[in-house]
């Protein structure tokens, strides 16, 4: 048979499932069209307009909804035998949980870097599990987790399905109670902290901190380091170091254990009866860190030279508050409005008034000991010294001037607007019930906050102005091009200027011998600082080092300089 009698074959085939098809779909047969024999549908009436508004509608701002007052949730709290304090929050919206297992005691308690090394190898890896082994196990149950060691205490958290909460919280306790810290593990972390350092030195924010930090404590102060550590300090660690400060630190007498989620209390000590119970031992009293000594004779401006810079990092900081001052409200308060918040007075001023930098801001590190209060932001370079000069004139303004009514309240409900969102999730309100313990906080804390900021006072502000923000106790702290910013700081009058060159996570403290001072007048150096005695070997510099010259040959040219383009101030976005 031929393709031309296969295709007249199939035809009819074809043919007869579409017409039954079209059919069923009631399709009319093919044929002259028949006039409908219903009416024309009448056109669509256009909508009437709305009325148009009364004639004094733009006249007054719609009145607000009422406030709506934050009660945050009950805590239950219960203590083990053995001194383990349990924080718990019940939440049945959803079936999940989030756990923490906290100390108290900090890297503030160890040589630098001892602290943060810890709370990085918290769970990579346990003396049941390799770091492969508890990953895996943790994957199996679908659980987030991780570790952390910070200035005032040590975190092991995790979140899960709460119906395998018994699994996570012995995974996590396991971690918490009884790292391994294997070689293979501590090698390998610290070089990711080497590479860390080294990549700071390409980040003039990072650089800044190091700096800020180096320049307000002396060195022997736990502060006067970076969490991170230094480059010798990581170098010369061992394990025994990471398990002396996990023995001295982690005690069930310093623990707490944080949950919240979708379980009873009953379940909770159950849980934790069975996986901790037995544990014993006590922690190493703390040394609480002081407030570092006033430095008259040191520099009030520091320079760390980065040639080439077209921002300038710049922090106005001093030694501030701890968190257990009981002027924490109107600290609080004072630095909202301050440079705490985006309508604060320093980004007006330094970013919507004079376009100086995209945003710039004020902070207190509030933690056991007095950490830094720092006030600043990336600044144009050519902007730098009249940048300064609006820091310090709204410090000053601060201390002398009485606030508006207006700006105190909006700060005010700015700070109590904010409290709900310690509850928000699982995993926050865990974190907040940690914080509770960790400072030494009532549990009430979030219950009564919302009435004490209220009651700070326009007296009050002023009054820690003046007493916790002093610019003749301040210093002034750049990562910036020397050679374009200290000819504008030098009219300033802020005090002698030093130049340094930074050198990431193992600078040379500003006050420390060898650290050298620029005339006022004299040009800015890069050279770099003299080395502290017992500062230990100079790290790698930030320029970039000459290739080694092959044997018989001349050493190759310098690379050209590089020119930025001028840049101009930057315009709010």
């Amino acid at each position: 048979m031929s393709m031309r009698t296969k295709s007249v074959f199939f035809r009819p085939t074809l043919a007869l499932p579409t017409l039954a098809l079209l059919a069923a779909c009631g399709t009319p047969p093919v044929g002259p069209m028949q006039p409908s024999s219903r009416p024309p549908t009448e056109a669509r009436k256009p909508a009437s307009p709305p009325p148009p508004p009364p004639e004094d509608f733009r006249k007054a701002a719609p009145a607000p909804d009422r406030e709506v007052a934050f009660t945050p949730p009950k805590i239950q709290e219960s203590t083990l035998p053995n001194g383990i304090r349990v924080l718990l929050v019940e939440r049945h919206d959803l079936p999940v949980i989030a756990v923490e297992i906290s100390t108290d005691r900090g890297a503030d308690q160890a040589a630098p870097g001892v602290g943060g090394f810890v709370g990085a190898l918290l769970t990579q890896g346990t003396k049941k599990r390799s770091s492969l082994d508890f990953s895996d196990a943790m994957g199996r149950i679908g659980a987030r987790f991780e570790s952390r060691v910070s200035f005032d205490g040590g975190v092991v958290s995790g979140q899960a399905l709460a119906q395998n909460f018994g699994e996570l919280f012995e995974l996590l306790a396991e971690a918490y109670t009884r790292p391994a810290f294997a070689k293979a593990d501590v090698d390998r972390e610290r070089s990711r902290r080497l590479t860390t350092l080294a990549q700071m030195n390409d980040s003039p924010g990072s650089l800044l901190g190091v700096a800020v930090v180096r320049t307000l404590y002396p060195e022997k102060h736990p502060y006067a380091a970076p969490l991170i550590g230094t480059e010798a300090a990581l170098k010369k660690l061992t394990a025994a170091d990471l398990t002396a400060f996990h023995t001295a630190s982690f005690q069930p007498d310093h623990t707490t254990i944080a949950i919240a989620g979708d379980i009873g209390k009953d379940q909770v000590l159950r849980e934790v009866e069975r996986v901790l119970g037995t544990w014993k031992g006590k922690a190493r009293p703390a040394k609480e860190p002081e407030a570092p000594p006033a430095d008259a004779a040191g520099p009030k401006v520091v320079i760390f030279d980065r040639p080439g810079l077209t921002q300038s990092s710049v922090a106005v900081a001093l030694p501030g508050v701890t968190r257990a001052n009981p002027d924490y409200e109107a600290v609080l308060v004072m630095n909202g409005l301050l440079g705490g918040q985006f309508t604060s007075r320093l980004n007006l001023n330094l970013r919507e008034k004079h376009a100086y930098t995209y945003g710039a801001r004020s902070f207190f590190d509030m933690r056991h000991g007095p950490g830094p209060f720092t006030a600043g932001g990336a600044i144009v370079a050519e902007s730098t010294g009249p940048a300064v000069k609006e820091i310090y004139a709204e410090i000053r303004r601060l201390r002398e001037e009485p606030v508006t009514l207006d700006e105190l309240e909006a700060t005010k409900d700015n700070l109590v607007g904010q409290l709900p969102a310690r509850f928000e999730s699982v995993d926050a309100t865990a974190s907040t019930l940690t914080g509770l313990a960790m400072y030494h906080l009532p549990l009430d804390e979030y219950a009564t906050r919302a009435a004490k900021l209220r009651s700070v006072t326009i007296e009050d502000l002023q009054r820690v102005a003046r007493k916790y923000l002093d610019p003749e106790r301040t210093r002034l702290v750049l990562v910036a091009d020397a050679a374009k910013v200290q000819s504008q700081l030098e009219p300033l009058a802020l005090g002698k200027i030093s130049v340094q060159s930074p050198t990431g996570g193992a600078a040379t403290p500003a006050g420390a011998p060898g650290a050298k001072a620029a005339p006022a007048s004299a040009a800015a150096s890069s050279a770099p600082a003299p080395r502290a005695p017992g500062a230990g070997p100079v790290p790698p510099t930030l320029a970039p080092k000459t290739p080694p010259t092959p044997p018989g040959k001349a050493p190759p040219p310098p690379p050209p300089p590089v020119k930025a383009p001028p840049v101009k101030a930057p315009r709010s976005p």
